[in-house]
């Protein structure tokens, strides 16, 4: 069953599955050890999109002239530029995974460009009205902030609902970025990726879940739900 194993695969259907019922990929013992699908975290960092705000030392670099966003000019150079570091989570399971969920019309880049060149950008994932931001680079000073930044706004203007952001960083919480307990989470994204909303006037809304990633949803979320209580009234062995 899609979901159903906290392995990551390139399977672009499994990948929606986890988005689908809360999880995020990411380390699971620090930075540098094995990526898993990471599931029902005490907290997780969103953006409410209500509530995106700017201090004035940054807002500076978000409304910087000199850079231009663009969508979706150059997505697999911004999700491997994004890769590109010593260390990181994006194995190559997720980046092919990625760049599948791109010509599904399932994720976006987001990107900053100076010159007719791509200097900054991030990307992620887009089911209805939930938009996720799973990573940034810059080869510019400050033009991820602006990618980032703008990108904010514009998906709050497109009328999409929440902005996952995963674990809440620094650079982001300066822009409005909050932890919310991840039940809740878990219950504004059911209500967000029932709610079609495209990312441009120019393109259609986003393709509703495909079948058999949406069938699995009721049973996967009652087996979870079902698991934590059990979880929880065992208690601890001795």
């Amino acid at each position: 069953m899609l979901a159903s194993t906290r392995r990551i695969l390139a399977d672009p259907y499994d990948i929606l599955a986890h988005y689908a019922l809360g999880d995020m990929p990411g380390y699971t013992a620090g930075e540098g050890s094995r990526v898993e699908w990471l599931r029902r975290q005490s907290h997780r960092g969103v953006h409410l999109l209500a509530s995106i705000a700017f201090p004035r030392s940054q807002r500076r670099y978000v409304f910087a002239g000199r850079f231009e966003l663009r969508f979706d000019a150059a997505f697999e150079e911004v999700v491997r530029a994004c890769a590109d570091r010593p260390r990181t989570w994006l194995v190559s399971e997720l980046i092919e995974g990625f760049c599948k969920l791109h010509r599904m019309g399932f994720a976006h880049s987001y990107e900053t460009w100076q010159d007719g060149r791509l200097v900054g950008g991030c990307f992620g994932v887009h089911i209805g009205a939930y938009a996720s931001i799973e990573s940034c680079f810059h080869r510019v000073s400050h033009a991820s902030k602006a990618a980032y930044g703008r990108t904010l706004l514009h998906l709050e203007e497109r009328g999409f609902l929440l902005v996952d952001s995963n674990p809440v960083k620094d650079a982001s919480r300066n822009y409005g970025e909050e932890w919310l307990p991840q039940w809740k989470f878990e219950g504004l994204l059911r209500h967000a990726i029932e709610r079609p909303v495209a990312l441009t006037d120019g393109e259609p809304p986003p393709p509703p879940l495909p079948a058999k990633v949406r069938r699995i949803l009721p049973l996967a979320r009652t087996m979870r739900k079902f698991a934590r209580r059990v979880s929880g009234h065992m208690g601890p062995r001795v």
